[in-house]
This record gives structure tokens, sequence and C-alpha cells, in this order.
């Protein structure tokens, strides 16, 4: 294991160098989109020794799954012998991401979407990159998830937390705080809060920076600002983030991860911080953070 320094401790980057055992395997939720390429990656997989498990929310998609079908709630070790394998693009990651958050199973992707910024596979090379996979040649990196506590409740996000006007709101009046000291108040059309790992969604739209994996932050970014000095915040993950709807008027909707989880009314604020469950994704040695930036982002 290599440890990387960020702000507030460091990031745990694994080399795994473990034959895999156990595929825990996700799909796009279009079956449309997996369904052509599903035997060659079942038959690859069982070719390498490895047991294929799934939900059964993956055999509604496909009826072929049923074979490997066990119950929710399974088990995962994480020694590097279970892989979480998916099938779809971002939001098929991020939702595994989530869903397996905290058991220490690394999350590898192969890219049926669109931008597949977290895939390591794609599709042009899903036979030798399932192969390496499975053999163990491959980097996981571990990335911090946000808390999101309010009156409703707690709620996770791996990606992001946005807060946006909602209804007939023509404007949300967001202020916010930072360990107990008022910062600002900004009317905008949101906020978004995200990982490193979601600095490159909503938060790269709204204009925010792009934060290399390697770095133990948060960030904070504001939609349609109405404020010459509205700017982006990077925030250490010791610092506590407190968001207030300070509208006389009118609900802002509350997102995770592109979720609405809940409604902020005038007066109500969240509570953000970084102490979420880690998440491990599994990346191949020479698909840096940077490497891919420039591909999937870039102009050459």
């Amino acid at each position: 294991m290599t440890d990387v320094a960020g702000a507030g401790g460091p990031v745990r980057i694994d080399r795994s160098g473990t034959r895999v055992q156990r595929v825990l395997l996700l799909t796009h939720r279009a079956p449309e989109a997996t369904s052509g390429a599903l035997s060659s990656v079942l038959g690859i997989i069982e070719e390498q020794g490895a047991q294929i498990v799934v939900p059964p929310t993956e055999v509604l998609k496909h009826d072929r799954l049923g074979q490997y079908q066990v119950e929710s709630g399974l088990t995962l070790r994480k020694d590097g012998t279970d892989l979480i394998l998916v099938l779809g693009g971002d939001g098929s990651m991020l939702r595994a991401l989530a869903r397996e958050a905290g058991s220490g199973a690394p999350v590898m992707g192969v890219n049926f979407g669109r931008v597949g910024f977290l895939c390591s596979i794609e599709r042009d090379d899903l036979e030798n990159g399932l192969r390496r996979a499975l053999a163990g040649d491959y980097m996981v990196i571990g990335l911090p998830s946000l808390t999101v506590d309010w009156s409703d409740g707690q709620v996770n996000a791996v990606n992001d937390l946005a807060l946006v006007r909602g209804g007939e709101s023509r404007i949300a009046d967001l202020s916010f705080a930072i360990d107990g000291v008022r910062v600002s108040n900004v009317r905008c059309d949101g906020a978004v809060v995200s990982t490193p790992v979601g600095s490159t969604a909503y938060n790269l739209a709204a204009g925010g920076p792009t934060v290399s994996w390697r770095v133990r932050c948060y960030v904070l970014s504001f939609l349609a600002g109405h404020h010459l000095d509205t700017r982006p915040m990077i925030i250490s993950p010791e610092e506590s983030l407190v968001l207030t709807n300070s509208a006389i008027w009118g609900s802002c909707d509350l997102l995770a991860d592109g979720v609405k989880v809940g409604a902020l009314a005038p007066g109500r604020q969240v509570v953000v911080g970084l102490q979420g469950a880690e998440v491990r994704l599994g990346i191949f040695a020479e698909n840096a953070f940077f490497q891919r930036y420039r591909e999937k982002f870039g102009r050459g």
C-alpha cells in the first residue's frame, strides 16, 4: 500500500495483486445497453475460475442471470478476492460505490455509458481488461464520501450534494458557515458540495475546480451565482459546512448523487462533512487521474 499525503490525512492507494475468486456483477439500468456483451463477460469470468454472483435486481433486467442470484445483503470480502464489476457508465459506477461503501471490496467498471470517467475498461478492450482485473493487476484508490445531516435524518453521497431552487422559486437564497463561522450569503440557483470523485460532475459544470483523487477535501460551488465575487471554496476534511436556506419563501430541493432525498424549507439547514464511509475504486496503473481527464474532457 502507498499513502499519498492529502489534506487531513493520507489517501489510501493499494495494489491488489490478488486473483479474484468472486465477482459481484452489476449492470446498466437499461438492460439493452449491456445485453449484447453479457455472454462474453460471463464467459471470460467463468473461464478465469471466478464465481459470479448477482443481486435479485439484476435478474429482473437479465433473465439469464437467474442461475447466479444470491440474496441481497451478501457480505463482501475486502482482501482482494472479491471484486464488484460494473457494466455501465458513471451513473452505474456511483450507484455501485454508494451501495458497497464501507465493504472494502473494490469497484471496477466496464464503460457502457457516454463518458465513463470512473471506468477503467473500455468496450473495445473488454477481454484483455477483464483478464487483467481478474488476475489482480490493478490499483485500488480509497475515496472519501460525504455525510449530510438535517432534521429529516442523514444521507451519504459519494459524488455530491446539491441544493437547487425548487417549485416556483425564481432564486435560492443560501447562507453558509464553516466550523461555526458564518462566511457569506449567496443568491443563486443553488449550491453543489462535491467530493474529489464528484468534482468532474455537477461541480465541473458549475465552474468548480477539478480535484485530483489523491487529495482529501471537498468543494463548495454555486449555480448561477448573482454576485460578482461568488467563487468556489475548497474545504478540509476536518471542517464542517452548514448550508441554510435563508429565503423568506420557497424551499430548495436536496439531491444526493443526483437523487432527490428531501426539501429544505426556509430557515432550515443541512450539515455536511467528509465523514462518510470510504469507497474503493479499482483502476489500472496507467489510467492515472490526469490521463483520464485529458482523454475524457480534454482536446488532445
